[in-house]
């Protein structure tokens, strides 16, 4: 029996737009659930529409972190010295920025720059809050005046801490990422134009890690409300030469965002320099 249309039989007529709109509306919906959108991400919406409206540059760098790293593997041995990479890195850059202190700026209107003497750290720390796992602030105050080690203890602590109370994420920080929009607009409005209330809700510079969470080269570009944020990425292993001979030495993906209305590119490529210099003299065994 032949599969070809009867003769005389005029081919079907291709469905039009309309009907094939239709029999997709017809389809039944894809296998999903409906979960809540935590109100809590107001706090990553805030930050980065707060972000976009800065203009900001970023330069990546690479540095070598073998001495960091054997320097880390010694004080790990015993839990009173020990210390992670991003509360060593957050170390040098609080005191590179105590020499550097333009980096640590706001503007204030159209006329003045207010220059902060305290290096407030701004963090990132993923904990669980209503069943989600969700990044909150955490901010490690006068942090040119902390030893890595102390850091490190905050951080540590802010990992188990109770969410919502005293840090990570105050009870007023929570409270605000709770307000409708409309009120958190306004407040944002006013942290714009004033850095002192600026700094006490947000700190006066952002330190995230990405790097904890894999190995080899990886460095992200984030969008920041900062003057300044270090982005700590990957480490990766590479031969280098010496004297002809061939040793692997480890090496950390960063990247420095600024605001470029305040750090033009010369400054921050300086800055970058004595950030990686610290970091060489702390791995040294300079005093933390």
């Amino acid at each position: 029996m032949s599969d070809r249309d009867p003769a005389g039989a005029s081919p079907a007529k291709p469905a039009s737009a309309w009907q094939q709109l239709r029999a997709s509306l017809d389809r039944p919906p894809a296998p999903a659930r409906e979960m809540p959108y935590p109100r809590i991400r107001n706090f990553v919406l805030d930050v980065m529409t707060a972000g976009r409206r800065k203009n900001t540059v970023n330069v990546m760098l690479q540095a070598d972190v073998t001495e960091v790293l054997r320097h880390l593997a010694r004080s790990a041995a015993d839990e009173a010295t020990r210390v992670s990479i991003t509360a060593f890195m957050a170390s040098a850059l609080a005191k590179t920025i105590r020499a550097h202190p333009h980096v640590n700026a706001y503007r204030k209107g159209s006329g003045k720059l207010v220059v902060f003497d305290e290096v407030d750290l701004n963090f990132t720390v993923e904990r669980e809050v209503d069943g989600a796992l969700l990044p909150v602030p955490f901010i490690v105050r006068s942090a040119e005046t902390k030893s890595a080690t102390d850091i490190h203890r905050e951080l540590q602590a802010a990992k188990v801490a109770p969410v919502g109370e005293t840090g990570p994420m105050s009870a007023l920080e929570k409270a605000f990422f709770l307000m409708p929009d409309f009120a958190r607009r306004v407040v944002w409005f006013l942290m714009r134009r004033d850095p002192f209330l600026f700094k006490l809700m947000a700190g006066t510079v952002g330190v995230t890690s990405i790097g904890m969470y894999t190995d080899g080269g990886i460095i992200g570009i984030p969008i920041t409300p900062m003057t300044l944020t270090l982005t700590i990425g990957g480490i990766e292993a590479r031969l280098t030469l010496q004297d002809g001979v061939p040793f692997e030495r480890s090496f950390i993906h960063l990247n420095l965002s600024v605001d470029h209305d305040i750090i033009d590119g010369a400054p921050l490529v300086r800055f970058a320099d004595a950030f990686k210099r610290q970091l060489e003299n702390d791995a040294a065994g300079a005093p933390q």
